[in-house]
């Protein structure tokens, strides 16, 4: 897929996309459960939905970032089922709205579509 920006495609090919918990220098996949206190480093709306969460409850958040320059892309937060809850797009030009929207489409597939990191 083609997200418009050189140097993400370029992660995406180096990296694939994460299906199961782990990180590397463009993404990072973590397990939390309801009430976890690693919670206190997502944006607000997550650590909400998380905090205020049953323990019994899980959730997976998706995390990407531009290696080169430390930046933050994207935040995604996922319910036991997979289903998207919150999303955060740091950037705020347009161009990186639209590879942060890829991203998500990339993210929501399922796991047998995604390219996996090797």
């Amino acid at each position: 897929m083609q997200t418009g920006i050189k140097a993400v495609d370029q992660l995406i090919s180096k990296h694939g996309i994460m299906a199961d918990l782990g990180a590397d220098t463009f993404q990072r996949r973590t397990r939390l459960t309801g009430g976890d206190e690693r919670a206190n480093a997502l944006p607000f709306c997550m650590y909400q939905k998380v905090a205020h969460a049953p323990l019994s409850k899980q959730f997976t958040v998706h995390h990407f970032y531009m290696p080169s320059n430390k930046g933050k892309l994207a935040s995604f937060l996922f319910d036991e089922k997979g289903q998207l809850i919150e999303q955060v797009y740091y950037q705020k030009v347009a161009r990186w709205v639209q590879v942060c929207r890829k991203l998500q489409q990339l993210v929501q597939m399922p796991t047998s579509d995604i390219h996996m990191a090797a």
